[in-house]
């Protein structure tokens, strides 16, 4: 059984991922290319991992999750443009 300081861990490191790709988006923002199948896999395994989490009833590293696929969305969706 997961408890929660573990929950707290997890949403930590996960947030921290999801800030540490800030710079990425900014540079991709000024021309820099992303490969589009590395970002799109790793969106799409965050999201997975967060429903994962959900239904384990950890709320906080669901967030977290959510939070980083949604930064390599943004990732992905510029690597398109």
């Amino acid at each position: 059984m997961i408890k929660k300081w573990q929950d707290k861990v997890i949403s930590i490191i996960g947030c921290l991922f999801g800030f540490m790709l800030i710079p990425m988006i900014v540079d991709s923002l000024n021309g820099m290319t992303i490969n589009p199948v590395s970002a799109g896999l790793t969106m799409a395994g965050l999201y997975v991992m967060a429903i994962t989490f959900w239904t384990l009833k950890l709320k906080l590293s669901t967030v977290s999750n959510l939070f980083s696929g949604t930064m390599w969305a943004v990732l992905f969706a510029l690597s398109l443009l």
